[in-house]
């Protein structure tokens, strides 16, 4: 009949996906809610759901991976800080998950980068000033260039965000998002 269902199960984590010659199911593993050190984190009950999929999305991808150069707590998954500010480092901040870890929302994202930019604001209020030379921006620009060739300044995604909305128009939507790099250094550049 055409018709689509979803369901979604919480508390519940994928354990084995299994199948001969492509996927044909997927054993989850019940989890239930515990408090740790303040957190809500998703313990194994041993408890174990079989279900029939032909289909498997890895949609989120949680766990931070180390910058060279920068710290990095390879137990949390992040980059060690201070409100925001990269331990040890001068002028390196963090904010998301690099910065508490996966958890939280959108909101708690917008929250987090806030603090972390108060902590940016409140060091730069706190440095000397200096001379700054009159072309400095326009340096700045040949400087990100010589370094980016491909980079995607604010007229760029101007463009970007035209061509999506457009798009999406035919199909009675806010916008067709691009999704390959490529892709959008194509609209951006051409």
């Amino acid at each position: 009949d055409g018709l689509r269902r979803i369901v979604f199960r919480f508390c519940a984590s994928p354990i084995e996906i299994r199948g001969t010659e492509r996927v044909e199911e997927i054993i989850l593993g019940r989890n239930e809610l515990v408090t740790e050190d303040g957190r809500a984190v998703a313990r194994d009950t041993g408890e174990r759901e079989t279900l029939p999929a032909q289909l498997v999305v890895r949609a989120v991808g949680y766990r931070g991976v180390a910058i060279p150069g920068l710290p990095f707590d390879d137990a949390a998954g992040t980059i060690p800080h201070e409100s925001g500010r990269v331990v040890g480092r001068a002028n390196d901040y963090v904010a998301g998950w690099i910065k508490r870890g996966p958890s939280g929302v959108i909101g708690t994202n917008k929250k987090d980068s806030q603090d972390t930019v108060d902590t940016l604001m409140a060091d730069l209020a706190s440095t000397p000033p200096r001379e700054v030379d009159p072309d400095h921006a326009e340096h700045l620009v040949l400087w990100l260039l010589e370094r980016q060739p491909q980079l995607i300044s604010d007229d760029h995604w101007q463009l970007i965000d035209t061509h999506e909305r457009s798009a999406g128009e035919p199909h009675g939507r806010p916008r067709r998002k691009l999704a390959r790099v490529a892709d959008l250094l194509r609209i951006a550049h051409d």
